[in-house]
C-alpha cells in the first residue's frame, strides 16, 4: 500500500491512498504549545467520518507525550531506545516488538528480529535523476492492520531522524570553538 503525502512537511499534511481517499491528516499549528494532532478518516461509500485518532504533545524540558488508544504515555515509553542501538523499538496490537531505523535520509519499520522490511518512507522526488514522485510510505500488507501504530510512531521518528540529520549538519559545519565557519568563507558566531 502506498500512502502519499499532500506536503513535504510530515507535521502538516493529508495522508492519502492511491485513488485519492484521505485516510489521515497530520496538523501542527504554530502556537507556544507545540501539539500534533492526527485525525483519521472512516470511509463509508462517497463520504467520510473525522475522528482524533492521536495526538502528540511535544515538549522541550520534559518528556513529549503521545495521547493514544485511551492512554497518555510518555514518548520514551511508547518508543523505546535501547543502549547501543539506532532506531526506536514499539511493540504493536498485536504484541510484536518492532523497530524503527533512523537512516541519514529516510526511515523504515521491521520487525525486532528480523530483517524484513515493513514500512519504508520516500522523501519528494523532483524528478531530476529518478522518476518524480509526492513524499509518501511504502506500507507492507502484513502491518495495514496496524496502520494507526503506524501512522503515529512514523510521525515521531521522521521528526527524530530530521533533529539528527540537523544536528549532523551544525556539526559538519562548526569548527572548534563554537565558531561557524559559513560556506561562504565568512565566520558567524
Amino acid at each position: 500500500m502506498r500512502l502519499i503525502f499532500s506536503t513535504t512537511d510530515h507535521l502538516n499534511t493529508d495522508i492519502s491512498d492511491e485513488r485519492g481517499y484521505i485516510y489521515y491528516t497530520i496538523s501542527t499549528p504554530f502556537a507556544f504549545k507545540k501539539v500534533t494532532t492526527i485525525t483519521k478518516y472512516r470511509w463509508s461509500g462517497p463520504s467520510s467520518v473525522p475522528e482524533t485518532m492521536g495526538v502528540i504533545e511535544w515538549h522541550r524540558l520534559k518528556e513529549t507525550m503521545f495521547r493514544f488508544d485511551g492512554k497518555e504515555v510518555p514518548a520514551n515509553v511508547m518508543l523505546d531506545k535501547r543502549p547501543w542501538n539506532t532506531g526506536r523499538y514499539f511493540v504493536g496490537p498485536d504484541q510484536q516488538t518492532y523497530k524503527w531505523k533512523l537512516e541519514s535520509s529516510y526511515c523504515w519499520m521491521k520487525p525486532a528480529e528480523s530483517h524484513v522490511e515493513l514500512v519504508r518512507f520516500h522523501k519528494k522526488n523532483l524528478g531530476i535523476l529518478k522518476e518524480a514522485h509526492p513524499a509518501y510510505l511504502n506500507v507492507s500488507p502484513n502491518v495495514v492492520s496496524m496502520l494507526d501504530h503506524v501512522i503515529l510512531t512514523f510521525v515521531y521518528v521522521e521528526w527524530l531522524r530530521q533533529q539528527q540529520a540537523r544536528s549532523r549538519h551544525h556539526r559538519h559545519h562548526m569548527g572548534a570553538g563554537g565558531v561557524n565557519f559559513a560556506p561562504t568563507g565568512g565566520i558567524t558566531m
